[in-house]
């Protein structure tokens, strides 16, 4: 029996070879993932050269960021050590995008 498949997401290796709406929407889906999985991941997306793929991880960054209007309650699933800190620091690399739009998130966000 074949072993399942796990999607790709945004700085996946398979992520690259993907439409730009399916990276957008992994970056979107991360929002609702662990700290310690997401982040990372998110920060790798932030260098997508889809100008959309870069919103989407700046808005879902926002989230475990615990930033703006959008900021997830402090629950203890989304606490790890240093993954606000490690947030923060991918919204503050976002605010020199080319992108104005990606900066303009980052910096509301910051």
């Amino acid at each position: 029996m074949p072993s399942p498949r796990r999607p790709a997401g945004p700085g996946s290796r398979a992520g690259a070879a993907t439409a730009w709406q399916v990276r957008a929407g992994g970056a979107t889906a991360l929002s609702g993932a662990d700290a310690g999985t997401a982040v990372p991941a998110l920060a790798k997306a932030l260098a997508d050269p889809d100008g959309d793929v870069r919103k989407a991880a700046v808005l879902s960054l926002v989230r475990h960021a615990g930033t703006g209007e959008d900021a997830r309650a402090g629950t203890g699933e989304d606490l790890r050590a240093g993954a606000r800190e490690d947030a923060l620091a991918a919204l503050a690399t976002a605010t020199s995008d080319s992108d104005a739009d990606v900066r303009a998130y980052a910096a509301r966000a910051l």
